[in-house]
């Protein structure tokens, strides 16, 4: 498999089989020593290649269709799963089957609310035992055959449903048709939330072969239960009749994930009704007013009229908010706070020469005309310092760096007050050079040949001065002469240079810290009403606010003026630092770089909060920031603040932004005439890249088995693809698993919102 995929584009596998099943395993290594009585040698090793088998963990759960707890009309889609473990559906072999290894261990069964026996209690209809107690045997229950692996505990839980046996044998998937309801996939994961995705972007997809029950004309939304269910030791009873064991009325299938979901002939919350959701709160008289999706409160318009009303909604619709503040006397007031995302673009602090803040008071503006407090760069100072004093691991490596960087300046220091340096040899001094390597090249050939003349040398007898010609020596101020030493630049190149190994660990912290990881929410966004549910807003980061932040952060351990004036000396290079440090802590969290366009120079960083049930129901949701000519926008940061809260952060403003279905979680079904538009199965057709759904086709997917419970026959659905395709000439030879997905897939729903200045 290769890795080469564009953003946005997805390959689909057949599937992806393990080198080693998962079971118990054996070793036995035999030895035998000729003309010797002994006999055979050998030693045996016992092994277990583990995998899920009575349980699974849900962190291997990517994305769930439809979204669990959703209402839409899903009556037209096969729900599905994705697994981000590729391997996951493969790894345990089934029986009764030619091709036992390449046959899928799991099938999702999509049920009705009665149509599961038992488990009352639980919102999916589940029980729970040990797995001692799921497999003892049950006369009137078929439980699967299977052994249990070493490294499962008989006394470990297993949750499990119940399935009448009649509706087992109408709905469970048959042995030859699995393959085709599990396939993998690939797709970039350049676009994602930072999740601990496979770098290789591979996952696996696991599809029901049931279309959910729509509910009758206005009637409330029919509610489906999905399971992923375990085969494994069923395999003799896949089949059209299965011949269950007189008294036999029941059969119990282990549960590895479940959820819930509601079909309705309405849409309000599948992808296409939260996104237009999104927006249509900032739509006016059938017009959208794009300011209102800015991070800020909502406008204020009772305090125009007045000058300090004028100010109100200036300071407003910057971003700011009124909070209380509590002076040092004890007074009650208020002060203005704007967090790091302002809905305003902000003059950058100069990018040489700046003195740091020095503490969160420095940082702290009065505006004497109305008697207000603005507190938002004292914040973020303290927010930075209080970040840096609760990171031990950091207040080393900066403890480490401004060691280093003294000792530097003291060895150059005195290295140059020698005669044989002056400060524009600086360049060439360096703290690990032996005294015999800088000494020599100061030696020229006509000094040795004077050293080596033999001459005798006369006593020079120096007149004593007069008191007369005795002057007083002007007073060396240590500290200004230090200060005036760092501030060199040559000698603030050399350190620069060579406490580089120092340097690397805080700019790495810092360029977390201006990312915003480990920030209080609050700070972001101090009021609720700036971002509520379902609510997309846009922002720019304030270049000030972090570097007040940052400030603050480095202020840690300062004891002295010198230390002062090292941090304002080389201040232009930790900023600097800080800021390329940023640019890679995504591909190191994520463990992939993406092709983009880096931004022009002074650009700011801008990014979105998008807090709706479109992350929680679309974890893996893609996002991509692009320019006028399509070119991606670098993405410094895309995390999941909470379940149903994403911040995304670009290098740079993007003109568009796009949110649309992950590509590896795609839908599975029919329109709504149930048709199959057909698509390009290869690549025989230059002008038609594989996907591309071809021109004046389609068919009528009828290929449902008897019985009215909604259950595709695979079988006769494959078949009907293969000659739909053959009729319209881009027949498919060997038409496997990945073929019948690319046909199944519906077109991915997205959402485009474009900057006012496109």
């Amino acid at each position: 498999m290769t890795t080469d995929l564009p953003i946005g584009d997805l390959r689909f596998y057949d599937n992806q089989v393990p080198a080693l099943a998962a079971g118990n395993w054996q070793i036995n290594l035999t030895h035998t020593l000729k003309d010797i009585t002994t006999g055979t040698m050998g030693a045996t090793q016992n092994l277990v290649v583990s995998a899920p088998q009575f349980a699974m963990d849900p962190a291997l759960i990517l994305n769930r269709y439809p979204p669990a707890d959703s209402t839409g009309p899903y009556d037209t889609v096969l729900p599905h799963i994705v697994l981000n473990d590729a391997l996951l559906p493969w790894e345990r072999t089934m029986t009764n089957t030619a091709d036992a290894n390449r046959t899928p261990w799991l099938a999702l069964l999509v049920l009705g609310e009665d149509e599961i026996i038992g488990g009352s209690t639980s919102p999916t209809r589940t029980q729970t035992d040990t797995v001692s107690g799921f497999l003892a045997a049950d006369p009137a229950v078929l439980k699967p055959a299977v052994t249990r692996e070493d490294d499962v505990a008989l006394a470990d839980p297993c949750t499990f449903i119940q399935l009448p046996a009649d509706l087992f044998a109408r709905l469970i998937p048959r042995l030859d048709e699995l393959r085709f309801l599990t396939h993998c996939r690939e797709s970039h994961i350049g676009d994602k939330a930072e999740q601990g995705l496979e770098t290789d972007g591979l996952f696996s997809a696991v599809i029901a072969n049931r279309f959910p029950a729509a509910p009758a004309t206005g009637t409330e939304a029919q509610k489906s239960i999905v399971h992923l269910v375990s085969l494994e030791g069923l395999e003799p009873y896949l089949v059209d009749q299965p011949a269950f064991t007189k008294g036999i009325s029941s059969v119990a299938l282990v549960s590895l994930a479940s959820w819930t979901f509601h079909t309705t002939p309405d849409n309000p919350q599948d992808f296409r009704g939260l996104a237009a959701n999104l927006v249509g709160q900032e739509y006016a008289t059938g017009t959208c007013d794009p300011e209102k999706l800015w991070l800020r409160l909502p406008e204020l318009w009772g305090y125009l009229g007045t000058q300090a009303g004028s100010e109100v909604f200036q300071r407003v619709t910057e971003g700011f908010v009124p909070l209380g503040y509590r002076l040092r006397t004890g007074e009650e007031t208020l002060a203005w706070y704007r967090g790091p995302c302002a809905p305003v673009r902000t003059t950058p602090p100069p990018a040489t020469g700046r003195t740091p803040w020095a503490s969160a008071d420095a940082a702290l503006i009065y505006h004497e005309e109305f008697g207000v407090f603005d507190a938002s760069l004292a914040t973020a100072w303290q927010a930075g310092r209080s970040l840096a004093l609760a990171d031990r691991a950091f207040a080393q490596a900066l403890h480490d760096f401004r060691r280093r960087a003294h000792q530097l300046a003291d060895r150059l220091q005195q290295q140059l007050n020698s005669d044989a340096f002056t400060v524009s040899r600086t360049a060439g001094l360096t703290t690990d050079a032996r005294a015999q390597d800088t000494f020599l090249p100061q030696l020229s050939t006509a000094l040795l040949t004077d050293l080596n003349t033999s001459t005798a040398i006369t006593p020079v007898t120096t007149p004593p001065i007069a008191p007369a010609t005795l002057t007083q020596a002007v007073p060396v101020n240590p500290v200004r002469a230090a200060q005036d030493f760092l501030a060199d630049p040559q000698v603030r190149g050399v350190i620069t240079a060579t406490s580089q190994e120092d340097l690397a660990p805080v700019a790495a912290w810092l360029a977390r810290l201006r990312l915003l990881y480990a920030l209080p929410f609050n700070l972001l966004v101090p009021d609720e009403r700036m971002l509520p549910p379902e609510s997309l807003r846009f922002f720019l980061l304030d270049e000030n606010w972090l570097t007040a932040l940052t400030d603050g952060a480095l202020s840690v351990a300062v004891q002295s003026t010198r230390d002062t004036h090292l941090n304002q000396v080389m201040d232009d290079t930790v900023q600097q630092a800080t800021r390329a440090a940023a640019q890679t802590v995504r591909a190191q969290k994520t463990g992939v770089t993406t092709s983009s366009t880096p931004s022009a120079a002074g650009e700011p960083v801008s990014g979105f909060l998008l807090r709706s049930a479109l992350v929680s129901g679309w974890p893996n949701l893609a996002v991509r920031g692009t320019r006028t000519d399509d070119s991606l926008l670098p993405l410094l940061r895309m995390d999941h603040l909470a379940p149903d809260l994403l911040l995304c952060l670009f290098d740079g403003v993007p003109d568009t932004v796009e949110f649309s279905e992950p590509q590896e979680g795609f839908r599975f079904g029919v329109d709504d005439d149930g048709r199959l538009p057909l698509r390009q199965p290869t690549t025989g057709t230059p002008s038609r890249p594989i996907g591309t759904q071809l021109p004046g086709t389609g068919m009528t997917l009828g290929s449902l088995r008897a019985g009215g419970h909604h259950v595709l026959d695979i079988t006769s659905a494959v078949t009907a693809v293969q000659n739909a395709l053959a009729a319209v000439n881009a027949p498919v030879t060997g038409f496997g698993p990945g073929d019948f997905a690319l046909q199944m897939v519906k077109s991915p729903e997205a959402v485009r919102f474009t900057s006012q200045a496109s």
